[in-house]
């Protein structure tokens, strides 16, 4: 029963989400560690975002493109108290585009480049931990994880301004503890995400406003430091009723150590940077309906920092309904789950405040299938 139980609600969980900060893609779990013996495990989430706003009475269009989260995972049990867990996922990124009508898409320098307003960026990272445990159902976690960021940025608004990074690939650590106790189904686990600072090769380019009606580019080869933000994530679950499971997280994220400021970018602000951290919370409850079959539902919310945000993220906060159920076969748990988004109302940055966006009504579908599959 417990199995099942908290394979329906990591998938309710994980494999549909949206998460923190708008690009927060996979919640940087380790529940893969929790399972019994050795096992391997496969999850795909797609979503489908919908955002929008206007700007000077201009509409942006669907500025959001959808995008996958895959998910694979290796556990190894090499005795009855230490085990190793490698994990890719893809934790961060953005793909964001805008209309070509849209005050930001346009370069004001006459003659110069065509673009529109768009943001492309991608993380790859491989984990590999341990987890040792000690009497009383205490355990502790630490390992290394390996990422790469590449990152595509276009600002006509600023002279054409686009900047093209290359791949970095740079460490940052895992910590965490986790206590359990089998016979209620409860555990509580604490994890620390080190932040991870890349040291960007980029090419920026630009249309110098004295060449107007050239064509002329100016380009440059610079470096530019960006780093993924430290996190820190609580979850949580305990038995509360026969074959009944409540569970939940809270996961906080330090979005304003991730500043990206390439050094001829025109405007005086950096091109990314934020002035709060995120707060996201779930809370769910799983049900055993047979031997084979147990679902889940929860709830999420993100609170919202009512500033200012970049046109590059406009999203201010979420809730979410997420449904995820699991059937058992003998050794693999397959999993699926919905989930929908409603998106916080934002306002996006512009030239001065009677130039900003308002972007409402906004949010997202999500779908994710998992397999786990026990190597015992």
């Amino acid at each position: 029963m417990k199995k099942a139980l908290l394979q329906a609600c990591a998938v309710c969980v994980g494999a549909t989400a949206v998460q923190a900060g708008g690009i927060d893609r996979s919640g940087q779990g380790i529940n893969i560690l929790f399972e019994e013996g050795s096992a391997v495990q496969f999850r795909l989430g797609y979503t489908s975002p919908s955002v929008s706003g206007t700007m000077l009475g201009v509409d942006s269009g669907n500025v959001a493109n959808s995008f996958f989260t895959p998910h694979l995972a290796y556990k190894h049990a090499f005795t009855d108290q230490l085990d190793f867990a490698l994990i890719y996922d893809q934790p961060f990124g953005a793909d964001i585009d805008y209309a070509s009508g849209y005050p930001l898409s346009r370069n004001p320098v006459p003659g110069g480049r065509s673009d529109v307003l768009r943001a492309k960026a991608d993380t790859d990272a491989v984990t590999a931990l341990l987890r040792y445990k000690f009497d009383g159902g205490f355990s502790a976690i630490g390992g290394l994880r390996i990422q790469r960021l590449k990152a595509n940025v276009a600002v006509p608004a600023a002279v054409g301004y686009e900047v093209n990074s290359g791949a970095s690939t740079d460490l940052g650590y895992v910590l965490g503890v986790a206590w359990e106790k089998p016979e209620i189904a409860a555990r509580v686990a604490l994890t620390y995400n080190s932040k991870i600072s890349h040291d960007l090769s980029q090419t920026e380019s630009l249309n110098p406003p004295q060449a107007a009606g050239t064509g002329l580019v100016a380009s440059f080869q610079t470096n530019s430091e960006v780093a993924s933000p430290q996190s820190v994530n609580l979850d949580f679950q305990t038995g509360v009723a026969p074959k009944t499971l409540l569970f939940g997280s809270i996961r906080w994220v330090d979005w304003p150590q991730t500043i990206y400021d390439p050094p001829n970018y025109p405007p005086a602000n950096p091109l990314v940077d934020y002035d709060d951290p995120t707060w996201t919370y779930s809370l769910g409850l799983g049900y055993q309906f047979t031997d084979e079959f147990s679902g889940a539902v929860t709830l999420g919310y993100e609170s919202s920092t009512n500033e200012p945000v970049s046109n590059l993220g406009p999203t201010d906060g979420f809730w979410s309904i997420g449904v995820g159920g699991t059937y058992s076969l003998e050794k693999a748990k397959i999993s699926g789950g919905i989930r929908y988004t409603d998106l916080g109302d934002a306002t996006a940055d512009g030239a001065g405040p009677a130039a900003r966006a308002n972007f409402t009504g906004n949010s997202a579908w999500s779908v994710g299938l998992q397999v786990t599959y026990a190597l015992n």
